[in-house]
């Protein structure tokens, strides 16, 4: 997460829009994008994973000493839709 995306100290994808409306898309937190315009992760599996953010609404401004709002929509993000395709959820 990045630096002024932290609220809880936690990490949300936001589900809205899964997996037939991508238009309803958005953030619940925005993702760090400090290496070359990409984020790591690890899941419960054991296994890790670089992603390399294609929409810069993925990745606006800093907003230096202040925080981000909590949800914002950003309808068909192909980055947003990759967070809910390795989120938890029903299959």
């Amino acid at each position: 997460m990045r630096e002024d995306s932290i609220d809880w100290g936690n990490f949300a994808t936001d589900m809205r829009g899964w997996p037939n409306n991508p238009d309803q898309a958005g953030f619940y937190d925005l993702p760090g994008s400090y290496h070359h315009r990409a984020g790591g992760f690890s899941f419960v599996d054991g296994h890790a994973e670089i992603k390399r953010w294609m929409d810069d609404r993925t990745m606006p401004p800093l907003m230096n000493n202040g925080l981000l709002p909590d949800q914002y929509a950003s309808p068909n993000n192909p980055d947003v839709i990759w967070l809910q395709q390795h989120a938890t959820h029903l299959k």
